[in-house]
């Protein structure tokens, strides 16, 4: 009962303090900048003020004090909605082994997140420009963002319109006191045949973007990649990938959970319909 007196006590104080900054930026902000600058730049500073700064900053700290405890099925945004699904996960002998199956099986490995690079990326989808090593954005899996990421770009100019695309974690034991050790036991259970040898284990979480845009509505409108919901054709096509150019030496499977279905990133129209199964690939 305690509890959900708490719970309910912290989201009407972040529903309130939310409802203040709407306020000040409705009411005091809007009318000063109307009169510095022009209706459309505005319009594009509200609305950037809004969905990348805002409401994230209420989320992130309602996550404070309300954290998530789901099954690691999934991949988190920043302040913690589900995304893509977990789906693959690959034994190599460290970073640089998994980084040169992946560059060899074609697949091009993903630029830092700098300022410069988001820019880029930008100018990529917008006028359809060749970017192949365009970043992403962080996912979080055991309570920090992916470490590495690789993609292929799926249109003719090389853009980062479409791609396929796979975040790794590489999997470590947690800090005693870690939140989220959790989700460490869960896959040294999945994997504890393979945690006994000397190589490191990467948790994979694979989707294609199959279009340039589509909004995340959580965020109040936030403009992201659109995604294909069926994650097991990326999970696939990565295999594939590495089986052609012979750096597999072994594959086998493993099933976290039952069938499961979820509004990844909560896109508009796009429910993820996972088959629940981890795909185990182990390298030459």
């Amino acid at each position: 009962m305690l509890g959900i007196i708490l719970r309910t006590l912290w989201r009407l104080i972040i529903m309130a303090a939310g409802g203040i900054i709407f306020w000040l930026i409705i009411f005091k902000l809007r009318p000063y900048v109307d009169t510095k600058l022009p209706v459309y730049l505005v319009a594009i500073l509200l609305y950037s003020l809004v969905v990348y700064l805002v409401i994230p900053t209420l989320i992130r700290a309602l996550r404070l004090f309300i954290k998530s405890n789901h099954v690691p099925h999934y991949a988190t945004t920043s302040d913690g909605w589900p995304s893509d699904p977990v789906n693959i996960a690959i034994i190599a002998r460290d970073r640089k082994h998994l980084q040169s199956a992946m560059e060899k099986a074609g697949w091009y490995t993903a630029d830092p997140k700098t300022l410069r690079n988001l820019l880029k990326e930008l100018v990529s989808i917008v006028f359809n420009r060749e970017y192949r090593t365009a970043p992403f954005t962080s996912l979080y899996l055991f309570n920090r963002p992916h470490d590495i990421g690789f993609q292929i770009s799926t249109n003719p100019t090389g853009s980062a319109r479409t791609r396929h695309h796979v975040r790794f974690w590489r999997l470590e034991e947690p800090e005693l006191d870690d939140d989220n050790k959790h989700h460490y036991a869960f896959w040294a259970r999945k994997l504890r045949h393979l945690l006994q040898i000397e190589k490191e284990v990467w948790i994979g979480a694979a989707v294609e973007d199959t279009h340039p845009i589509n909004i995340r509505w959580r965020d109040g409108g936030r403009l992201i990649h659109g995604v294909s919901e069926n994650d097991s054709n990326e999970r696939d096509f990565i295999i594939n990938s590495l089986s052609r150019t012979k750096q597999i030496k072994s594959t086998s499977l493993t099933k976290p959970g039952k069938r499961i279905k979820f509004r990844g990133q909560q896109y508009f129209k796009a429910v993820f319909s996972s088959d629940g199964c981890i795909k185990v690939i182990t390298l030459k």
